[in-house]
């Protein structure tokens, strides 16, 4: 180790002053301060983007296919076994989206029917008066809403392809949640013979294929290649693409709280710039005897500089400690509750990401280390005779 270092390391453990030691503790509780604000704020960011991605993307297609008229797609059975058979693709489920009205004992409600899988088939109605009942799956917040529970029946209003209104009374079969307050307040899965049957036709026809891919980082690349196989006459699009508004605000929020703290921290390491200055104005004597003992400048440089690297270093090692205990604490506790009506989620965890917390020591660390170069070339001006001789 340089005697720089083991000299810098000796300053740094002496008792300073009660002014020094004032603005040294207020440096490095700064310091901590603004880490540990940036460690959570991208925790929280990450956490809010990695939940709505996830929740997303099992709840709606990675890649959706419709035709560039929105019509049914006649041959979407020939479709299927050709995509199911491209590269990256895991499956490929018909599907359709329809509007309703749901009316239950409590309340009516506006309601999204998305076509699943079937679970169970449609049954004849027994008379023109009396409608069979089928299946259905009903959002976890509609449910509550119209007061909805298994084995209820629930009447649905569609205007699919009708002149009029048609009501229908369905049973339900479960209820669902995804997580998401849009779905569950408004989604409601049939059977694609139901659907068929609330349409009054013979047999379902999709108007949307949703692709699921094994690489959901690669949905673009597979998206283009199924644009270009299908040509024209139908439109792509993968979940980037479709979400990519939100994702872009998403990442505009975590750039623009990344520069905001990043403020708060050089603020805050102005105070080493203090500390240094009047550390060097305490040490004029011992800077004096070691530029008469041969001291070179670059030594005083560097002596002042590990001193406040020192500094920034405890400040900077507290505030991840503090960040990561905040983030520990807040998702044992689920501080960060929120509004489903505003924001679709009840909940947001803190994602702490390694990549953020060395950025954050990043900047932290290149920020003290500006704070420290005028202190340090200001005790490197020192003139060693005339120090001694008023000391």
């Amino acid at each position: 180790m340089s005697f720089e270092l083991k000299l810098a390391w000796k300053y740094f453990r002496a008792r300073r002053k009660s002014l020094a030691r004032f603005t040294s503790i207020v440096a490095i509780v700064g310091i901590a301060a603004g880490v540990a604000s940036l460690i959570i704020a991208q925790s929280l960011a990450r956490g809010f983007a990695d939940e709505m991605q996830e929740k997303i993307l099992v709840n709606t297609a990675h890649i959706t296919i419709f035709s560039s008229d929105n019509s049914e797609i006649i041959n979407w059975r020939q479709i299927t076994e050709q995509l199911e058979n491209a590269g990256n693709v895991r499956e490929v489920s018909p599907t359709t989206y329809a509007d309703a009205i749901v009316i239950g004992e409590a309340a009516t409600s506006y309601a999204v029917l998305r076509v699943q899988s079937p679970k169970s088939k449609v049954q004849s109605p027994k008379s023109e008066d009396q409608k069979s009942t089928t299946d259905i799956s009903v959002g976890a917040r509609l449910a509550e809403k119209l007061n909805l529970k298994t084995g209820d029946k629930a009447e649905i209003v569609t205007l699919e392809n009708q002149d009029a209104p048609t009501r229908t009374f369905l049973r339900v079969g479960g209820v669902f949640q995804t997580g998401l307050y849009e779905y569950d307040s408004t989604w409601i899965y049939v059977t694609p013979e139901t659907f068929a049957y609330l349409a009054g036709k013979k047999e379902f026809t999709p108007t949307i294929l949703s692709v699921s891919v094994l690489d959901i980082y690669a949905a673009n690349e597979t998206a283009d290649r199924i644009r270009a196989s299908l040509g024209e006459n139908f439109k792509v699009v993968d979940w980037q693409e479709a979400n990519q508004p939100l994702f872009a605000a998403l990442s505009l929020e975590r750039k623009a709280a990344l520069a905001i703290i990043s403020l708060i921290i050089f603020i805050a390491v102005l105070n080493i710039t203090t500390t240094l200055a009047l550390l060097v104005g305490e040490r004029r004597f011992d800077i004096a005897i070691l530029r008469t003992c041969g001291a070179k400048t670059r030594s005083l440089i560097l002596i002042f500089l590990f001193e406040g690297l020192f500094l920034g270093f405890t400040g900077i090692v507290s505030g991840v400690i503090l960040g990561l205990l905040a983030c520990f604490a807040g998702n044992y506790f689920r501080i960060v509750s929120l509004s489903e009506e505003v924001y679709s989620l009840r909940y947001i965890p803190f994602h702490p990401n390694l990549s953020n917390i060395l950025l954050t020591i990043s900047i932290a660390f290149v920020l003290c280390l500006i704070a420290t170069i005028y202190p340090a070339f200001r005790a490197s001006r020192v003139k060693p005779l005339e120090n001694i001789r008023n000391y």
